[in-house]
């Protein structure tokens, strides 16, 4: 990890205009500033800097003497432990702020002196001492020793104290609580090195740039070999880690067997069975027999292929037993900490217990403890997911190379079926977040607003949507939980809610390229439900409105019980039939009028416009909210796909279905699953002052703003190439373009396509969310090409062409349709 990227991602993100300017400090000498020109520059630096930091330092002092104040006085021992808290996270920052500008001014000065060797301008050596002298930030820890040491006082009890007495500032700074402040975690959820370590690959980045233009095309193209190599040694080098060296699966080991295999069977007939028939009374090829199956030594005994399967059953065995083990410890130990923090909240908020700064002491050292305790656990869980995903891609390696080096007993697609249901990987394990929220929003004593029951919901909030990788999905969901609880939508274990909306249009997608265009007054129609059985339908219309008019955009809805959606739909259910419903209910009048007006709204727009059901959205939807509380409310979908569902005619002509059955299979172009996770963060109130763990998280690296992404809007783009007229802009992200081609028709996706694929339907699991096609058989013939063309051209375009996409370009996240 070079330092422009370590500095990057460790910066507080409210303080990110103080910090000094590395990029631009190395954009400096890459113009060849002269030495003057480049001291000048530093100098502006350090002023910057130092203007914050003494800022900053002058009012830590000042709520020190408070906070000092308030622990030798009675009062509010919850007050005081908040306080606290807060007061930590400052100070620590604000050393850590002294350390990353002192480590970027003297890496930006020793850069110049490299560069510019053959002057000599000694910088690093010389005037780094000069400013040393000057400014106070590069004596960080002996001006900060003192506010560390007091805030360690606040978390622990006098005894301890003594023991901090000889401490230096860096050591104090390590006795303290890490594990509210988010830029902390990322560090060490994502292994990044300390500022130490970077020197040795900052001095290595010249040497690392050279050999990459030195390299010849061949070497850079990557064959099979090369691939397989490479990935052998990178996994070598997870096995040796401490945490791993047990436990992976040993790829090297299967990897060699299965080349030596290879180079025994050669170009002969291993495996080969005669396409005509069998005979029972015909044994296949005898030992010793020209095309008998390859056996090789191994480790003082003979190995044939079916023993390699069996070594691969084997660490499979092997990996589900400590994954069960792990699983198991981790919930045990959420279990009990769960029952100790809701003991420390209790006692907190007692107010008849002694309301002393010795009391807040003493929660505020057991809060630490508790909070170290659930970091650990969380920390641990996600070190098990990344032991499981380097075995899965371990595994999925080998096959692939087995069906490569061993091309008549294919084997991939049975075992990577059999691996996917693997309990390791196919099992839920999401109520182990569960219960970390638990404990993380007992620590954190959340308190619950007030409901709102209005049908109608101004979005007076900045709403931003994400794309997260499936790979950062825990990481992103555990860095939430710290500061916002997961929100239980069931009595399920889990974590996650089944989420259906089936979105209305007509023939001529109107309401698609309202929403497209951004057209003021365009509107989105749907029929929302929840869960794996449908009740309670929700009828929603959400309607833009351009924010430069001062108006606001609008979601409203009102409820329906699911055996009268079909009588609203086709006008059998009118509008007085569900006022009396909502009287006989006890509803308020205000309530009744108002979803009445929207009810009747809703009908005719249905009538007027000729609207239909047209596409369907399914998801796991994981919600991050204190319950009423919507100041910060965060929503992360995923195994996300669509459905067409325009098969069930004009609304008004419906008599029976609304949406399709889902016991019915699918035809393979008329689904499409997003391979990526949807983040939405919605802010009220200040919204371009968030609270800074948001900043954080966004700035994190683990997930891709996709402006005014809509599920509905890819949907139809995707499945409904026939009727719309543009495009989104993300279509031609080059992340999402196998699963836009695989929705295609059959002269897109190209080969033999299977005629169904499985509904997601109503199973909450990755198995639901899977299209199924018919693979290419090792040995059968592949398909012709069609006459005039080529295979290669085939080929071409089966990879490339869309028919309303086009070619597909990888040109990322842009603003605006097609």
């Amino acid at each position: 990890m070079k330092f422009g990227a370590l500095l990057q991602q460790e910066a507080r993100s409210d303080w990110a205009a103080h910090y000094v300017n590395y990029k631009r400090a190395k954009g400096r000498i890459k113009e060849k500033a002269d030495v003057n020109q480049y001291k000048t520059f530093i100098m502006e630096e350090c002023n910057r800097v130092e203007s914050f930091y003494r800022l900053t330092l002058e009012k830590s002092k000042q709520e020190t003497e408070a906070l000092t104040a308030l622990m030798k006085e009675s009062g509010s021992v919850e007050l005081m432990v908040n306080r606290s808290w807060k007061y930590t996270e400052d100070v620590g920052d604000l050393y850590d702020f002294g350390r990353l500008n002192y480590d970027g001014v003297r890496k930006s000065l020793k850069k110049y002196d490299k560069v510019f060797a053959d002057k000599q301008p000694n910088l690093q050596a010389g005037y780094f001492e000069e400013l040393k002298q000057q400014y106070r930030f590069f004596n960080f820890r002996e001006e900060l020793k003192d506010l560390l040491f007091q805030c360690a006082t606040f978390w622990n009890e006098d005894a301890d104290q003594l023991q901090l007495k000889g401490l230096n500032a860096q050591e104090i700074r390590k006795q303290l609580p890490s594990s509210f402040p988010l830029a902390a975690q990322i560090v060490d959820q994502k292994k990044l090195p300390s500022a130490d370590e970077t020197e040795a690959e900052d001095s290595d980045e010249d040497k690392d740039k050279e050999q990459s233009r030195t390299s010849s095309p061949e070497g850079t193209a990557g064959s099979e070999d090369q691939k397989d190599r490479q990935f052998e040694r990178d996994y070598t080098k997870q096995r040796s880690q401490a945490e791993w060296n047990t436990f992976l699966a040993d790829y090297q080991k299967l990897n060699t067997v299965l080349k030596r295999l290879a180079e025994v069977a050669g170009n002969n007939t291993a495996g080969f069975t005669n396409p005509a028939g069998l005979s029972l009374t015909v044994s296949d090829h005898p030992a010793a027999a020209y095309g008998a199956l390859p056996e090789v030594e191994w480790e003082g005994r003979k190995v044939k292929e079916d023993d390699w399967f069996k070594m691969v059953d084997g660490e499979m065995e092997a990996i589900s037993k400590v994954t069960d083990a792990e699983v198991s410890r981790v919930r045990s130990g959420l279990v009990s900490l769960r029952d100790k923090c809701e003991q420390w909240s209790k006692k907190t908020k007692d107010k008849k217990e002694e309301q002393t700064g010795k009391r807040a002491t003493m929660m505020l050292q057991q809060l630490g403890a508790l909070e170290s305790e659930a970091k650990q656990l969380g920390s641990d869980f996600l070190s098990l997911e990344k032991f499981v995903n380097l075995n899965f891609q371990a595994f999925e390696k080998l096959l692939k190379n087995h069906d490569r080096l061993l091309p008549n007993t294919p084997c991939h697609q049975f075992y990577m079926s059999k691996l996917r249901n693997q309990g390791w990987i196919r099992n839920d394990f999401s109520d182990v977040f569960v219960t970390l929220s638990d404990c993380h929003s007992l620590l954190r004593q959340d308190d619950s607003g007030t409901a709102n029951t209005d049908a109608k919901q101004d979005f007076v909030r900045n709403t931003k949507k994400y794309w997260v990788p499936t790979e950062h999905v825990s990481s992103v969901k555990h860095l939430i939980l710290q500061h916002l609880p997961v929100f239980k939508m069931g009595a399920g274990v889990g974590d996650a809610q089944l989420v259906n909306s089936v979105y209305f249009d007509n023939r001529q997608m109107q309401l698609y390229h309202g929403r497209m265009d951004k057209t003021p007054g365009a509107i989105a129609l749907r029929l929302r439900w929840y869960g794996a059985e449908v009740k309670t339908v929700y009828v929603e219309r959400k309607t833009h409105l351009d924010a430069w008019t001062g108006n606001v955009s609008v979601k409203e809805r009102f409820e329906l019980d699911a055996e009268l959606v079909v009588s609203f739909l086709n006008g059998g259910y009118t509008v007085n039939d569900y006022a009396d419903e909502m009287r006989r209910q006890g509803r308020k009048e205000v309530d009744i009028q108002a979803a009445c007006k929207l009810f009747s709204q809703v009908a005719r727009a249905i009538e007027s416009k000729q609207l239909g059901p047209t596409v369907r959205t399914q998801y796991m939807r994981t919600a991050f909210q204190i319950p009423f509380d919507a100041s910060v409310r965060i929503s992360l979908d995923t195994n996300l796909c669509m459905v067409r569902e325009d098969c069930c005619g004009y609304a008004s002509t419906i008599t029976e279905r609304w949406r399709r059955d889902e016991r019915m299979p699918l035809k393979a172009c008329e689904a499409t699953h997003f391979p990526h996770a949807v983040l939405e963060v919605k802010l009220q109130g200040d919204v371009e002052n968030p609270p800074q763990w948001v900043k954080d998280l966004l700035e994190s690296g683990w997930c891709t703003e996709v402006y005014k992404f809509s599920k509905f809007i890819h949907g139809s783009s995707v499945l409904l190439t026939e009727l719309v007229m543009a495009a989104p802009y993300w279509i031609d992200d080059v992340s999402i373009r196998a699963s836009v081609n695989a929705s295609a028709p059959t002269h897109v996706a190209g080969g033999k396509r299977g005629n169904t694929v499985a509904f997601p339907g109503n199973r909450q699991d990755d198995e639901s969310s899977s299209i199924t096609f018919t693979e290419h058989v090792a040995g059968s013939k592949p398909p012709k090409p069609e006459r005039g063309e080529s295979g290669d051209e085939q080929e071409e375009e089966r990879d490339e062409e869309h028919p309303l996409l086009g070619r597909m370009r990888p040109t990322g996240a842009q603003k605006g349709a097609r």
